[in-house]
Formats: structure tokens, C-alpha cells, sequence
């Protein structure tokens, strides 16, 4: 009953982010914790899929993306897309013209969209640990879509920008790095799946994040 209690919370922290519209994630580190690893990804992800089927619950299952309870025991998962992440020092060190993928950093962690009748309607994320893969996120309808509907191959990843709170799609490497945004963002006058180069997405982003305060956006 542990392990359940402690999925139950992070499913309650999914249904109020999902509530919000926000696109940030929704994680617990004790769930990582109670959960047995797996050996791969996919694996982690079909327990995630099964704690998922087996939590949803008549007070929750909109909250989760659901139309009913009975809907998510049709629930299936789509392709994952592997996340990678750009920390603040390596964006503010950014000079147009470098490498971009030497601002690239592996998260160890992909998404999987969870699709009903062939619409997104919820998410489970698997993070790689030492021992082994485990699921460690729940919910994030918003961000599943957003990231299902700008995605154009099953190869293109996601790069997050967690001091900009940003989430692209992208797809190529070096050079031909594209990265698409997946909703509008004023900020930087960046248009939702609006593609561009990846040298000028980040020149944008190095620009506001040397001005950066550390202080929640």
C-alpha cells in the first residue's frame, strides 16, 4: 500500500498541474524509488502504463486526461521520445556559431504519450537510474499533446530549457539541429511549430538567460 500511496500523490500533483495548463513536469522521486527497475525503457513504461490503468479512479481520471475510468483501460502507449536537457550555465557560455550539441545533455528519461482510439490523452515518463529504468512521471496531458502534435518522425527528441521553462521538438544534429516550438512564448517571439535553426533558437534563449535572476518565471 506504500507504493500506491505514494503514486496516488503524484497523480493528485499531475491533476492540478493538468488543471493550470502548465507544461512542466510532474515527478516524485519516492515513486522511482518503491517501483522495481526495469531492464529497459519500454518495460518500465508498460508498469508505469499498468499503475496508471489500475490508479485511475472517478474522481481523477479527467484530471489525468481521461473522458471515464473505463476509458483508460484502453489506454496504450505511442512511440517515446527521448529528453534532453540545456542547463543555465551552458546557455549563458553560448556564442553563436558553437556547437550545439555540446549544450545537449541526456536526461536518461523519455515520454511516452498514452493514446486512446489514436488521440493523446495523457503521459507516463521512465527516467534511467543505476540500476535500472524506472516510471517517475504521470499525467502531463498538455505537454503530451503539445509535443505529440509538433513531433514529425519517430526519431525527433525533446530538448527542455528548465530555467526558461520551454520545451522544443527537435530533430537533425550539429548544423542541421531544428528545433520546433510547441506553443507560443511572447518572451522570445518564438511561435508554436514554427521551426528554425537551433543556433539562432539558442542565441535567442543565451540572450535572456544572461539577464536571467534565478527567480521563478
Amino acid at each position: 500500500m506504500r507504493t500506491r500511496g505514494r503514486v496516488l500523490i503524484v497523480l493528485s500533483a499531475a491533476m492540478m498541474s493538468s488543471c493550470k495548463g502548465r507544461l512542466l513536469p510532474v515527478s516524485d522521486s519516492d515513486v522511482a524509488a518503491e517501483v522495481k527497475a526495469s531492464g529497459t525503457s519500454q518495460a518500465a513504461a508498460e508498469v508505469g502504463l499498468a499503475t496508471l490503468r489500475s490508479l485511475v479512479q472517478q474522481q481523477n481520471y479527467a484530471g489525468l486526461g481521461f473522458s471515464s475510468v473505463e476509458q483508460a483501460q484502453h489506454a496504450q502507449l505511442s512511440e517515446p521520445m527521448r529528453i534532453y536537457r540545456v542547463g543555465l550555465d551552458v546557455l549563458k557560455a553560448f556564442k553563436e556559431g558553437s556547437n550545439v550539441d555540446s549544450l545537449l545533455v541526456d536526461g536518461r528519461k523519455s515520454i511516452y504519450p498514452v493514446m486512446v482510439d489514436q488521440r493523446v490523452v495523457s503521459s507516463i515518463s521512465v527516467t534511467q537510474r543505476e540500476d535500472g529504468w524506472r516510471p517517475t512521471d504521470f499525467g502531463n496531458a498538455a505537454l503530451a499533446r503539445a509535443l505529440s502534435s509538433h513531433r514529425q518522425s519517430k526519431d525527433d527528441i525533446v530538448i527542455w530549457v528548465p530555467a526558461m521553462k520551454i520545451y522544443f521538438t527537435a530533430r537533425g544534429s550539429g548544423e542541421s539541429l531544428v528545433l520546433t516550438p510547441i506553443m507560443d512564448d511572447p518572451r522570445f517571439d518564438f511561435k508554436s511549430g514554427e521551426a528554425m535553426p537551433a543556433s539562432r533558437a539558442f542565441a535567442v534563449l543565451q540572450r535572456s538567460a544572461s539577464d536571467y535572476n534565478g527567480l521563478p518565471q
